[in-house]
This record gives C-alpha cells, structure tokens and sequence, in this order.
C-alpha cells in the first residue's frame, strides 16, 4: 500500500506546488496558521474546487490542528500546535489513515481518487512544464 499524496495548496510552501498536483492530491494542506473560523470556510472551498481531495488539514491559530473531509467530519488536536508543517503533515497522515479504514459512510473502503487528467504543456527544452 502506498500513502496519500499530500500537496500544500498556499503560496507559503517552500518551493511552490503546481495547480496539476493540487488536482491529484488526496490531502492538502495549509502552510500557515488560520483562525479557527477560517478553518470551515478554507476547507469548503478547497474540498468543492478540488473534487479529488479527501481532506484538508490546517493549523489552527493559538495551537491545534484540525482536518475537514469530504462528509464535513471533523478530526482535531487542540492545543497541540507543535512541529509547525511537520507536526501538521503527520497528523494528516494519521486523519487519512483513519478515513480510509473507515470509508466515507463510516463502513471499511476507500476515498479520493479523482485527479482529472489534462494535456501536460512542454516547455522549451520539451520537459513537461506545470500546467
């Protein structure tokens, strides 16, 4: 078994994510902290714009984490804010662990998959550019 493509989708993440990652991620990720009302709103949009995405896992500002799945269900730590994006990715490993065991509906299956496939544009050099 592999594990979950995980794509930070803000403009903070060393070294840039392409929008053709984002669309193939089964988790994103925020790399800065959000207010704890931002959290509902930030994963809406992302979880609607990203149809393949199961989850998204944000840092909660003053401490905490938290990931929203696909359903709306909520996993979180609070208070626990430690290891900055390192604390954050490995708490997305484990929500996503935890998602795929018990399936959307709860029962045992799996989630994600939908990366819409485009045409990859070539640069200069005929390496595939991000598109």
């Amino acid at each position: 078994m592999t594990g979950p493509v995980l794509v930070c989708f803000d403009s903070g993440c060393p070294g840039g994510t392409g929008e053709a990652w984002r669309e193939c991620a089964d988790v994103l990720y925020g790399s800065r902290p959000y207010a704890a009302a931002e959290v509902p709103v930030v994963a809406g949009r992302l979880l609607r714009r990203y149809p393949g995405c199961a989850l998204v896992a944000l840092r909660v500002r003053g401490g905490g984490r938290v990931a929203v799945s696909r359903g709306g269900a909520r996993h979180g730590r609070a208070g626990d804010g430690g290891g900055g994006v390192g604390g954050l990715l490995a708490f997305a490993v484990a929500a996503y662990g935890r998602l795929v065991q018990e399936g959307p509906g709860g029962a045992a299956g799996s989630v994600g998959g939908s990366c819409r496939m485009r045409r990859a544009s070539r640069s200069v050099s005929g390496a595939p550019a991000d598109v």
